[in-house]
């Protein structure tokens, strides 16, 4: 018996909670995404995939951005401090540190250790924020892809009930990235690759997250490969762009005396990293999205809906009936 993986089986179990089952035959897309799609996230080759992401961005930008400034205002909130205090404290750093050779006193350690606490705190927080916004937009892009109403409630409620069991199985991804690393640097990009699609699996399926992620890359290896490649250049690309931008504005404002120069300059640049950034996840949360959608229907009966149900997502009545995307969703 052949399996098709855009008209699942009716009898697929739903998850607790969910909203439902998905009905026998599945269910038709949006308009918009033309006669011969059959579902808006599960894509048969690489063009589909980039189409239904960009679909996406296109029809649901706004919470998409919505999301992703709350990320941004909290992590500046966050980093601009910590530079504002090393750019500040630097000749006491350097005092604590003199160099080699040198003849000095007892040294003073104090700035460093504070400058360490404040970089370890802020990074803790800003693994909170970022696991909060990756886990939101899962949920907005997927009702965005199923013509259901946009709610960033919603979303931020789903985040912050998954955003812990996120952060325990990304530390549980801590040591086989350390294995990687030992082996080659080549080995890491693999493993990077895998784990892409963590947080999707951690919001939907719940449990066994590490070995999941294994299964659905190894599945069908030139689908994951090919779809998380484009993922990671693109992150490695902007995180390149934003570091050059970076220290080309810190460079320049610390040459000069001026303390007000020095606070604008840490500012600017922890504010156009951010925004790179956070301009760089609105396309890469529905990439990661319909490439999850992808790995997953080629392991098992799979589409859309099934994984709105999962996320307790309100379906629309008679799904994709009316003009796609719904005017919540613009």
């Amino acid at each position: 018996m052949t399996w098709d993986p855009y008209n699942p089986d009716p009898a697929y179990p739903p998850q607790p909670g969910g909203a439902g089952g998905v009905p026998p035959g599945g269910y038709l897309p949006p308009p918009q995404f033309g006669p011969q799609t059959v579902d808006p996230l599960v894509s048969p080759d690489y063009s589909g995939w980039w189409g239904r992401a960009t679909t996406i961005v296109r029809h649901g930008w706004k919470p998409l951005a919505t999301i992703q400034a709350l990320g941004l205002v909290l992590s500046l909130l966050l980093q601009a401090p910590v530079g504002i205090y090393v750019a500040f404290a630097s000749d006491d750093l350097q005092r604590a540190f003199p160099e080699p050779g040198t003849t000095s006193g007892q040294a003073d350690l104090t700035p460093f250790f504070v400058a360490l606490g404040l970089g370890v705190g802020a990074a803790l927080l800003g693994v909170l924020v970022t696991s909060m916004v990756t886990l939101a937009v899962v949920h907005v892009g997927a009702s965005v892809a199923i013509g259901a109403p946009v709610r960033i409630d919603d979303a931020l409620r789903l985040a912050a009930r998954r955003i812990f069991p996120l952060i325990g199985w990304q530390l549980l991804t801590i040591p086989i990235y350390l294995v990687g690393l030992c082996l080659c640097v080549l080995p890491v990009f693999y493993v990077a690759a895998v784990f892409a699609v963590l947080p999707v699996v951690v919001a939907a399926e719940r449990t066994g997250a590490v070995g999941r992620c294994f299964t659905l890359f190894h599945r069908n290896l030139g689908v994951s490969a090919g779809r998380l490649a484009t993922i990671l250049g693109l992150t490695l690309a902007v995180g390149l762009i934003g570091a050059v931008f970076s220290g080309i504005i810190e460079a320049g404002t610390s040459a000069g005396s001026s303390t007000a120069a020095t606070v604008v300059g840490v500012v600017v640049s922890t504010l156009i990293s951010a925004a790179l950034s956070g301009a760089l996840a609105i396309l890469v949360a529905p990439l990661t999205l319909t490439a999850y959608a992808d790995m997953r229907a080629r392991t098992e009966p799979f589409n859309a809906m099934v994984i709105a149900q999962e996320l307790g997502i309100v379906q629309p009545q008679s799904p994709w009936s009316e003009p796609w995307p719904p005017a919540a969703a613009t």
